[in-house]
């Protein structure tokens, strides 16, 4: 089988995608893979021949798009912003997406692009299956992640309506005027709707690559053609321990389990005065702090050194995480599946798109907690926060729920046997 694996987004939005095409080759399948620019290297050094199919997206979430207007609170402007990211570099991706699906028997896409990739595919001859790393489509059982909208959970004839909605939304306002064009230059007809209903219709498997622990009614409702899979742990680094990693794993040794903070590629406004009002609050609680500064480390350097506090750019999860007693993060699917995995409590400060989801379901499964980014600052409610996620009984409950999700080596195998299957 010859598969076209294109990957847009941030690294936690490619990592997944790495980790699918290292079993499908693996398994003797002939895999093309693409990523934005500013990831190549990253996806080459985890032992992918990844080529460039995006434009370099740190660029974009460091712009005002992505820092100011996707978190507004007028929904016009937050509208506006989601289709700008939408069609960002929608040219580039359009064309190396055609060449890559040239002669593919599958396209697989994650949560960006999965519009185009559906039409490419259809165009190329090929199956598609997208890769979701958290709930999108109509639900009555996951409230629909949009402040107090979210409280229609108590009522699921209403949520699965405001889902619906919100589809609709996206679809009129985002993704559509893309892929009418993308369809009219390939001789091809204006699809019908939400790309969600027409993969239901064909009988497209939607592939769910998060824990179903964590939403414990949507394998039910949602049935096989949606299957919840567990998180994919991204694949070890292929070369050495980078200097960070070797500095953080001397640092655990000569101390005693700290809490990470760190946002993954998420720039923050006032980095250096959240950060320190963090850890500030973390060492008030006996604490060490290991803080990822990731893009926000030049902002941050040399104003929070002192006893208990390591910073770096980046450190491994899969190394870091399990020697911690708690995390402070974004809630990315990635950084959110890491540290359920590890048995650790997370407070999920959300920024926004899917985060303040998972802060919800965490919390919810009593795993840790939630709040919004600016409440880190400028909220009274930090020291509780903190306090709670360094609760024994959520460490408890925390550790007990890793056991019980699926493992790295099965999510992946379920992956691949699915797309082997549709084939």
């Amino acid at each position: 089988m010859r598969l076209a694996l294109a990957l847009n987004g941030s690294r936690g939005d490619v990592q997944p995608g790495i980790a699918v095409a290292l079993e499908m080759t693996s398994r003797g399948h002939e895999v093309v893979v693409g990523v934005p620019e500013n990831l190549v290297d990253f996806a080459r050094g985890h032992g992918v021949d990844a080529h460039m199919f995006a434009p370099d997206t740190d660029e974009l979430l460091k712009s005002p798009l992505i820092k100011r207007d996707l978190k507004s609170s007028n929904p016009r402007t937050r509208a506006r912003a989601i289709r700008e990211v939408t069609e960002f570099g929608a040219a580039t991706m359009d064309e190396r997406l055609l060449e890559m699906a040239d002669g593919a028997d599958l396209v697989v896409t994650g949560l960006m692009g999965q519009e185009r990739g559906a039409t490419v595919a259809e165009f190329r001859d090929a199956a598609f299956v997208p890769l979701h790393y958290c709930p999108v489509r109509p639900s009555r059982s996951v409230p629909v992640p949009l402040g107090p909208l979210a409280a229609l959970r108590a009522v699921p004839v209403l949520s699965e309506a405001v889902w619906r909605l919100v589809d609709h939304a996206f679809w009129l306002g985002s993704a559509r005027r893309g892929d009418v064009a993308l369809r009219a230059r390939l001789g091809m007809p204006t699809a019908s709707g939400p790309l969600g209903g027409r993969l239901r219709n064909a009988g497209t498997p939607e592939i769910q690559a998060y824990d179903a622990g964590l939403f414990p009614a949507l394998a039910a409702e949602w049935g096989p053609q949606r299957p919840l899979t567990g998180f994919v742990t991204p694949p070890a680094h292929a070369g050495r321990p980078s200097s960070d990693d070797e500095a953080v794993l001397t640092w655990l040794d000569e101390g005693t389990p700290p809490v990470y903070v760190g946002f993954g590629s998420m720039p923050l406004a006032e980095a250096a005065v959240t950060f320190t009002h963090l850890v500030e609050t973390i060492r008030a609680h006996g604490h060490r702090v290991l803080v990822c500064a990731g893009p926000n480390a030049d902002a941050v350097a040399g104003r929070l050194d002192g006893p208990g506090v390591l910073v770096v750019r980046a450190a491994d999860h899969g190394l870091v995480l399990p020697r911690c007693v708690a995390a402070v993060h974004h809630g990315g699917a990635g950084t959110t599946g890491a540290c359920a995995r590890a048995g650790v409590p997370s407070l999920i400060a959300a920024f926004s798109a899917d985060q303040p989801l998972w802060g919800r379901a965490i919390s919810d499964a009593g795993l840790g907690a939630t709040c919004r980014i600016r409440q880190t600052v400028d909220g009274e409610e930090l020291p509780e926060l903190i306090r709670r996620i360094l609760d024994p009984d959520t460490a408890q409950r925390s550790r007990t729920f890793a056991q019980s999700m699926v493992g790295p080596q099965d999510a992946i195998a379920a992956i691949a046997e699915i797309l082997e299957h549709t084939v």
